[in-house]
């Protein structure tokens, strides 16, 4: 069974769903107060807005129990795709249910049933016509590099392949810190390749939405656009992009092949390490943060591979699969590579009650935003609630997308993004 499962191939994972309601919670409570990992659940308040809830109606959807009403899809809709039900369920039932597959085909069902809501239909329109969820003009993606010290490598001469992503690209306030990133990778003696107005879209977002061939196609171009490029390693400065490479492609039967590809905190420490480039601490680095485990750049970050999960009828006429020899429990994402640049930058780095594996939602994703606005405001403050608790004032997510919606739903501004303060705190290498 691969990762594009059509829900009708999945329909024994739904039916072994207990309805235990584990799904709605970490693995590990602290506290009542911030006990949930679902968003989705604790803005409907109702079992059908939980992971559970969500299988029960896709396979009341395939034994024809049930059909399409406009509140079944506005309740999917309000589901950020985070994942945080998946290491919840799987520590008790391992490979039974895996809801977030089942959340992906029922996601792709609907898509293939032409019953995709009309702003999810939006936003693959306006990625259609310009590379990306915004709807930026193609030729603005590249603004950022019009003030670049070094100069940018061009076709088969690059140590590394940049990937920006549009939420960065687009927004002007971050420009100073991609150049500054740049600049410093260059004056380290690397060759940098960036793909400019060609940087499109990773299909992360199409994946969410249900939009699997386009996730494929858009992952076709791009990894062509990797072939063009010589370089054997690929940055990525988005979390959503992180996780379309390592856990989406391998679903959609996509392969980077030889090529690395790492989150620019984990390549920065390689090139610290090295002495390439040195993080020092700044005025802006001064401690302690707490910091935010985004959805993208942690658990759906780990990688994904291919397993059989089909089921086998032992002798007790009891039906069991095979159970593969690794199951993602959201582990293996990008984790200590923020936390150790922080650190290494001067910073305490204080944990969210919520943190790892079992990081609550921003509510940023999964067309949330876009589709269910109130869902995704409520997410985001539920998440800030969480900072008083550590006892400091400023919150650091991995993801500038994250953190740009939790300072909309804000009183001021506590969230700052890891790569502004990583900026302020990167030189280049005395070797260089």
């Amino acid at each position: 069974m691969d990762g594009t499962a059509k829900l009708e191939d999945r329909h024994d994972f739904l039916d072994r769903c207990m309805r235990c309601s584990h799904c709605k919670f970490v693995t590990t409570p602290k506290s009542r107060e911030f006990a949930s990992v679902c968003p989705s659940m604790d803005y409907g308040e109702f079992h059908a807005y939980s992971a559970s809830g969500q299988l029960i109606m896709a396979s009341g959807l395939l034994h024809g129990e049930i059909d399409y009403t406009e509140r079944l899809t506005e309740i999917v809709s309000a589901c950020t795709m985070c994942g945080g039900c998946d290491p919840s369920c799987k520590l008790n039932f391992g490979e039974t249910v895996e809801p977030l597959d089942g959340l992906y085909a029922f996601r792709a069902k609907i898509v293939a049933d032409g019953r995709s809501p009309e702003a999810h239909k939006d936003i693959m329109a306006r990625i259609a016509e310009t590379g990306n969820a915004q709807g930026k003009p193609a030729a603005r993606r590249a603004d950022w590099t019009d003030e670049l010290k070094g100069t940018l490598a061009k076709d088969g001469a690059a140590d590394i392949l940049l990937h920006v992503g549009s939420a960065l690209a687009y927004d002007q306030s971050k420009h100073e810190t991609l150049r500054r990133i740049a600049d410093t990778l260059m004056a380290s003696g690397i060759r940098v390749r960036n793909l400019g107005r060609e940087e499109g879209s990773s299909g992360s977002t199409a994946f969410d939405l249900g939009y699997q061939d386009e996730a494929r196609r858009l992952g076709q171009a791009f990894l062509q656009q990797v072939g063009t490029s010589g370089a054997k390693t690929v940055v990525t400065l988005s979390a959503a992009a992180l996780a379309a490479w390592r856990a989406i492609y391998p679903r959609l039967g996509l392969s980077f092949g030889d090529v690395r590809v790492l989150h620019i905190t984990e390549y920065l420490l390689e090139l610290a390490d090295e002495g390439t480039v040195l993080l020092s601490a700044s005025d802006t680095s001064s401690g302690p943060v707490a910091y935010h485990d985004p959805c993208k750049l942690g658990r759906l970050s780990e990688v994904w591979e291919p397993r059989d999960l089909s089921l086998e009828r032992v002798p007790a006429g009891i039906y069991i699969s095979k159970a593969p020899d690794k199951l993602r429990y959201g582990n293996n994402g990008c984790y200590e590579a923020p936390r150790e640049i922080l650190r290494r930058i001067g910073l305490d780095v204080l944990e969210l009650e919520r943190n790892r594996h079992s990081s609550f939602c921003c509510g940023a994703n999964g067309g949330v935003t876009e589709a269910v606005p109130e869902a995704a405001s409520k997410a985001a403050k539920s998440r800030l609630a969480e900072l008083p608790q550590t006892g400091c004032a400023t919150m650091v997510s991995g993801c500038g997308n994250c953190a740009s919606h939790m300072n909309r739903n804000a009183e001021g501004a506590p969230v700052v993004d890891l790569l502004d303060v990583v900026a302020a705190s990167l030189h280049a290498g005395k070797g260089a």
